[in-house]
């Protein structure tokens, strides 16, 4: 049932057994999860169910730490975030890859590593998150998908660095696809327009969601249980806001609430050469499946192949997790342009070193690499307030030396083990490809845009773009001293707030949140369901 705040009564309260703040992927999945198995749910959503200019404000706030950048331009933290139901999957790029192995284990060359669960924990829960994100299924191998598909694998795949397969479903607005599960369903009420200001507690117990609307309404949420499911920047937001219980923040009594921000770091690093024609490459491409069963049999969604550190090399060579994705094109002369010195075809005559002929592929070369965990990077509250008299959000995102140093070492890796199988070469040059060459562009030659500057390559302060990816903020650890949530999600000293998303990673990987978030939900979506009946007697 679809419910807007401002069509009930001021002070009207609203009784649940389980009150979800937040309509994105978390709260959606775990809201139609607990319906299905019997639960009366929830789901407050301060969007409606397209933008709205005044809801999609409240996102304004500080950015005082490191700049936010995409595509070489600064966004500002109303940009990154999307307040309407679905959430921030209304831009998902809709890139699916579960995390690594090696994301779980505690690292001692990292201050703040480990997960107090086990990848293996959750494969079943992958397998079903599949369905929710419309991809077909939880194989991620890329040899089943040469296998499925009959795009060709990579050229190069040891212990050091191996292709992974992403499924790609886009769109794939959260909102939009499961909005008639959600108006169909009797035990779930999903309250539009519902901006949650406070969680009212006595110190052990969430007691009421505090709500207000735009149009000046106050209503009240009473549930067993609460989850806030608001992503990585307002769900630490929102625990700081409510200060009933302790000045400092609801389940802040360790100081950790809103730190260790970390984001993706995303940098164009350079071009590949490749001695295999185009046509054997398209898997870093990517081509389109077929759904053939489930409820989404016969939509369509992309597969295709990036290049990756091996989570055994992470581990032993004591660094971070890192892959490279390629955008493709033949190799005409002047591709990339290179005003300065030699064109691409020139380089590419070191191959023949290797192949014995000159390559017929270029390539774009993209990193997304693993941001370590810094307790300096964090969320607070802004001395600024919004139209509820809420403090805005405040971002300090830092990253430091050691990660641009792990981004140029895992791409020297990367590139040394392609040139070793004599699969091709690559010129790494961050801080020296620009997407400006306009004027030099070659018909048909998507890779002609780009500009080559290799005397601009700067080692120490290339540009870090970031993802949109906001994770750790309320860290999972068993400790209290070291995270926000016990691995169940529910927060060290409070007996019945559990949090979902991103905010709850322990660390943040490679692999592209939304998935993983879709797992944690189905996972903490079981565990609610055995306890929740507890918690009344």
């Amino acid at each position: 049932m679809l419910i807007r705040a401002d069509s009930l009564d001021d002070n009207h309260v609203i009784e649940s057994d389980v009150c979800i703040v937040g309509g994105g992927a978390a709260g959606i999945t775990l809201a139609l999860e607990l319906a299905a198995g019997g639960m009366n749910v929830t789901l407050l959503e301060s969007g409606f169910l397209d933008f709205d200019a005044a809801t999609q404000d409240l996102y304004r706030g500080d950015n005082v730490g490191e700049p936010l950048t995409v595509l070489g331009g600064e966004v500002d933290l109303d940009e990154i975030r999307l307040r309407w139901l679905g959430g921030t999957t209304n831009h998902w790029a809709g890139y699916c890859r579960p995390l690594q192995p090696v994301d779980f284990q505690r690292r001692d060359h990292l201050e703040v590593s480990g997960w107090p669960i086990d990848h293996d924990d959750l494969l079943p829960f992958w397998a079903r998150a599949a369905e929710w994100c419309r991809i077909t299924d939880s194989e991620f191998s890329p040899a089943v998908w040469q296998e499925r598909s009959g795009m060709k694998l990579p050229p190069i795949s040891n212990r050091v660095v191996a292709p992974v397969a992403f499924q790609i479903a886009f769109p794939m607005p959260f909102g939009e696809v499961y909005r008639d599960d959600l108006a169909r369903s009797t035990r779930l009420r999903v309250i539009l327009g519902a901006n949650v200001t406070n969680l009212a507690d006595d110190g052990r117990h969430v007691t009421s969601a505090e709500i207000r609307t735009l149009g000046g309404l106050r209503l009240r949420a009473r549930s067993e249980a609460f989850v806030v499911a608001s992503g990585g920047i307002e769900n630490a937001r929102l625990l700081l806001a409510s200060t009933d219980g302790n000045p400092s923040g609801l389940g802040n009594n360790h100081d950790l609430v809103g730190r260790y921000f970390t984001e993706h770091l995303q940098s164009y690093a350079g071009f590949g050469l490749f001695e295999a024609p185009l046509e054997d490459l398209v898997g870093f491409h990517g081509e389109d499946v077929e759904i053939t069963r489930g409820r989404h049999a016969g939509s369509v969604h992309g597969v295709k192949y990036a290049l990756a550190l091996t989570s055994e090399h992470v581990a032993s060579a004591n660094t971070t997790g890192l892959e490279v994705q390629f955008a493709l094109g033949h190799l005409p002369d002047g591709v990339p342009y290179q005003p300065g010195g030699d064109t691409m075809a020139e380089i590419g005559a070191l191959l023949s070193a290797v192949a014995g002929e000159r390559p017929s592929t270029a390539a774009y070369v993209q990193v997304l690499a693993e941001q370590r965990l810094n307790p300096d990077s964090r969320v607070t509250l802004s001395s600024e307030s919004d139209p509820f008299g809420m403090p805005r959000a405040r971002l300090d995102w830092r990253h430091t030396p050691q990660d641009r140093a792990a981004i140029l070492s895992g791409l020297r890796t990367v590139a040394e083990q392609v040139g070793a199988a004599g699969a091709g070469r690559f010129q790494i040059i961050p801080g020296g490809v620009h997407a400006d060459a306009a004027d030099h562009m070659i018909p048909g030659e998507f890779l002609s845009l780009y500009r080559s500057s290799p005397e601009e390559f700067d080692p120490l302060g290339f540009p870090v773009g970031v993802g949109f990816h906001h994770m750790c903020t309320t860290r999972m650890a068993t400790d209290p001293t070291e995270g926000v949530v016990d691995a169940d999600c529910r927060v060290h000293g409070i007996d019945n707030l559990w949090m979902a998303g991103s905010s709850v990673f322990a660390t943040g990987g490679v692999a592209t949140p939304t998935f993983n978030i879709v797992a944690l939900a189905l996972r903490l979506a079981d565990h609610l369901t055995s306890v929740v009946p507890n918690l009344s007697r």
